[in-house]
């Protein structure tokens, strides 16, 4: 039988215990509410109109490719066209409904293909209105907080 040497052990567990500690960190800055006033950020590049819809129930608790563990009552949201960690705008154009949300997961490639630009969590859907219907058209626009504010 082959012995692991103590320093392999080592490395492994403060691997461990930082791999814990920053996923702590990252469930504290993404359960924040990211509410901010309009003249608090700016818009950034164009809009991209399409579909968004909501995540279902069985990714509770589920790691997201930027390795946070997906919860409903996040202001979070995956989409194949912005880069993980930005926050957008996701706007419902028929009650002019708006929310912030940091992109931290990636879509099915199927998702997109059906038009779908965002897949927002049922907190996010809900305060803009789509929860009913399960998909709506919306305007997505990146998003940057003023450095002043």
């Amino acid at each position: 039988m082959t012995r692991i040497p103590k320093y392999i052990i080592f490395v492994f567990f403060c691997l461990s215990v930082f791999q814990v500690q920053a996923q702590k960190i990252d469930e504290i800055i993404d359960s924040s509410i990211l509410t901010f006033k309009e003249e608090d950020y700016k818009l950034v590049d164009s809009e991209i109109v399409g579909i968004a819809s909501y995540y279902s129930q069985k990714f509770e608790g589920r790691k997201t490719a930027s390795g946070a563990i997906f919860n409903h009552q996040k202001y979070t949201a995956a989409s194949n066209n912005f880069p993980l960690g930005i926050y957008v705008r996701v706007t419902n154009p028929k009650n002019n409904q708006f929310v912030i949300v940091k992109i931290n997961d990636r879509m099915a490639v199927s998702m997109s293909k059906k038009g779908r630009i965002v897949d927002l969590t049922r907190l996010a859907a809900k305060e803009i209105g789509i929860i009913e219907q399960g998909i709506g058209k919306v305007l997505v626009q990146k998003v940057e907080k003023l450095a002043n504010k």
